[in-house]
């Protein structure tokens, strides 16, 4: 008798939990704000919370407008979104794509994964994965970019070796799975 007061109890709660809290518990397709892209969020990430992203991004000066990683209090499995007051050139990617792999090689500890254009929905996107050296530890990252109107968007995602094994295949599927 006990178990069945707690199993409605725990199912009462359920029913009155905020949808966020449940949308945590499971994967969800979300758009990205100001874009026309959705996605997947994992099951178990959350939306970071503003001042978290202020904090964590502070190099660069100009933070990702939204993340959604595995909770605090280290956010350290993301999924980031940019969007850049830049138009991508017309046309062909490849040039873009070379750019951009000048830019990141000399970073420290930098070693391929892949490289190129895939197409995902109706989009193309330039699609480098790749390990660089972290504060502690190696990071795996993966980056699309692709053209958002006359901006330009960048999605990242990034982990470190040690729960590589546990969520690079969730971070790749959500990425390859952006439409």
């Amino acid at each position: 008798m006990p178990t069945a007061v707690l199993s409605r109890s725990v199912f009462g709660a359920l029913l009155l939990a905020s949808p966020a809290l449940l949308q945590s518990a499971q994967a969800a397709r979300v758009t990205i704000p100001a874009t026309s892209v959705s996605l997947d969020v994992p099951a178990g990430f959350v939306a970071m919370p503003k001042s978290v992203i202020d904090s964590k991004y502070l190099r660069g000066g100009n933070p990702p407008s939204t993340v959604y990683s595995t909770p605090g209090p280290h956010w350290d499995v993301n999924i980031a979104f940019a969007i850049r007051n830049t138009a991508l050139p017309a046309g062909n990617l490849a040039p873009v794509q070379a750019g951009l792999e000048r830019s990141i090689q000399s970073t420290p500890g930098f070693r391929w994964v892949k490289h190129g254009i895939v197409k995902s929905g109706k989009r193309e996107w330039i699609d480098l994965q790749f390990w660089v050296d972290g504060a502690d530890q190696p990071i795996y990252n993966h980056l699309r970019v692709t053209r958002e109107g006359q901006k330009t968007l960048i999605v990242t995602a990034n982990v470190t070796k040690a729960q590589y094994a546990k969520y690079g295949r969730t971070l790749d599927n959500a990425i390859n799975d952006l439409r």
